[in-house]
């Protein structure tokens, strides 16, 4: 069996190999007229993500979303939901949130 030291050496290697390989945000915003989340990730690369497809109850107020995480979350305190932004590149780039 691991010691805990052991257990949080391997979750720090595997945060640092995320840090180096995984899209991270460093800024978002969601645009109530166009219903349309903004994410900036690191890199100058921005994602611009329908309202519909992020999987909230239709007409979720996400008016103020927070990057949290080191840039691998991001948060919407009025619905008290997350969402994980590595995920949300892959579907993008899949063409899976496009609209």
């Amino acid at each position: 069996m691991e010691t805990i030291d052991e257990v949080i050496a391997r979750a720090m290697e595997r945060g640092s190999r995320a840090v180096s390989r995984e899209p991270m945000a460093i800024g978002a915003r969601f645009d109530a007229t166009a219903r349309r989340l903004f994410i900036e990730l690191a890199g100058n690369v921005v994602l611009s993500i329908p309202a519909d497809q992020l999987g909230f109850p239709p007409g979720a107020d996400l008016s103020e979303v927070r990057v949290e995480g080191g840039g691998f979350d991001l948060y919407f305190p009025a619905i008290d939901e997350g969402a994980f932004v590595p995920d949300l590149a892959r579907a993008a780039i899949e063409h899976r949130l496009a609209a």
